[in-house]
């Protein structure tokens, strides 16, 4: 049995980089390739029995740049621009989740709003993460994980006075009462209707047999939901986030980690349908990865104005391993064929994606045993060619993952760390 302290030596023998590793008074070796594959299988260990409630605490200590927050701040932290170029922050805590911008790019941002008046058990990780997004009227839209009558409950709360104050937070799921719902994807789509997908385990009957369900909603401008909860897809596998953009037809696009036949943990694209049909899906990546764990390394998404649809994925499959990259011009019917990217002796992990046009940006992370280095290459030719990896960033201690944002002009990094704090970093 792997418990939470096994996985701590581990870690730490990985992080300083060193081959033996003290179990008990005896040492015992591993390779490198040995210790890569045991330091994820212990990830997907711990991230199994945890994964169920979404509950990954690493609020004990927060940003360096955080010292305006009463606890420190927390490491995962989302942002979005608004219309006006503002960019808004949210940032969760241990008990409280807190809003805040910058005028200035990142710089300096304002003091922090509580949107929970009432103290919460906040539940966050990576992968479970906060989102925030703002429309071109400025209403902004959040959504985070806390525990509720379940174990961890997607609550949403919304701002229509430029973030002077949030509504009081709701459960986003109808059947929040009765069933887990977390790991929330927040996307407008091109009228600034906020939708929001997340992990829902009402369906799971048996609790032998892994996997989740998708659902979704969209929020109104009254601090409402539009509609009850709709069912998309079963077989989500459960720690992995869903990546979601919206297509030039206004159809919501979501990429994400399924369990297929055989334990095989793959993706799928599923597309909904305005016509009320069933919703397009397939399977896209054939890497087949088994393993009776989570990865908890969810894929990535990104649909030009051109229609091509843009993805980026992490596998340990038999077929391949590491991080790869693939588009598609006929809205996911096909896909070329999978380009690997970043060092596969760094531990390239967590990729974001964005495409503005002809202009391809990925984004991830590789660490070397000391630091964990921000990696970045580009296309200007629609995902084609690609420039080389680049480092634009590096932390010794532990960072969030990238996050890639635009304010209709430049593209940025979103990227925290412990030591370091919050980055705005520009990709000019």
């Amino acid at each position: 049995m792997i418990v939470l302290a096994d996985f701590q030596i581990l870690e730490r023998a990985f992080r300083s980089n060193r081959k033996t590793i003290e179990k008990g008074s005896k040492p015992f070796f591993l390779n490198s390739g040995q210790l890569l594959l045991s330091y994820l299988l212990l990830i997907s260990a711990v991230a199994l029995s945890a994964c169920s409630h979404g509950n990954q605490d690493y609020l004990k200590t927060g940003a360096a740049d955080y010292s305006h927050y009463p606890e420190g701040g927390g490491l995962f932290v989302t942002a979005a621009f608004g219309p006006d170029g503002r960019l808004w922050r949210i940032v969760p805590e241990k008990k409280y989740v807190y809003v805040d911008y910058s005028t200035d790019r990142g710089k300096t941002f304002s003091a922090p709003v509580v949107v929970n008046k009432e103290s919460q058990p906040i539940k966050v990780s990576g992968e479970n993460r906060p989102a925030i997004a703002v429309d071109r009227s400025g209403r902004i839209t959040i959504v985070y994980a806390a525990e509720g009558t379940q174990p961890v409950t997607l609550y949403f709360s919304v701002s229509t006075d430029n973030g002077q104050s949030f509504s009081i937070p709701s459960p986003l799921s109808d059947k929040a009462s009765e069933a887990n719902s977390f790991q929330g994807r927040l996307v407008l789509n091109p009228s600034g209707q906020p939708y929001v997908f997340w992990h829902d385990e009402r369906n799971r009957t048996d609790w032998r047999q892994p996997g989740n369900t998708i659902y979704y909603t969209t929020i109104n401008g009254q601090s409402g939901l539009n509609f009850a909860a709709q069912k998309l897809s079963d077989n989500l596998c459960e720690c992995c986030h869903i990546a979601a953009a919206f297509d030039k037809d206004d159809q919501a696009v979501l990429f994400a980690r399924f369990i297929y036949s055989g334990g095989i943990r793959d993706h799928g694209l599923i597309r909904t349908s305005a016509k009320g049909n069933e919703p397009f899906s397939s399977r896209v990546t054939f890497d087949n990865w088994s393993i009776e764990a989570c990865p908890e390394h969810g894929p990535a998404i990104s649909i030009s104005e051109d229609g091509r649809y843009h993805i980026a994925w992490f596998t340990q499959g038999s077929v391949r391993q590491g991080l790869f990259y693939a588009f598609s011009s006929d809205r996911g019917g096909h896909f070329s064929n999978p380009l690997s990217f970043g060092n596969p002796e760094k531990l390239p992990s967590h990729p974001d994606i964005m495409a503005q046009g002809k202009h391809i940006i990925l984004g991830w992370t590789e660490f070397d045993g000391v630091k964990t280095q921000l990696m970045v290459m580009q296309s200007n030719d629609g995902g084609q060619t690609w420039s080389q990896p680049k480092s634009i960033a590096e932390a010794t201690t532990e960072t969030d993952y990238p996050l890639l944002l635009s304010d209709g002009k430049e593209i940025f990094v979103s990227w925290n760390s412990k030591t370091k704090g919050y980055q705005l970093i520009p990709l000019n």
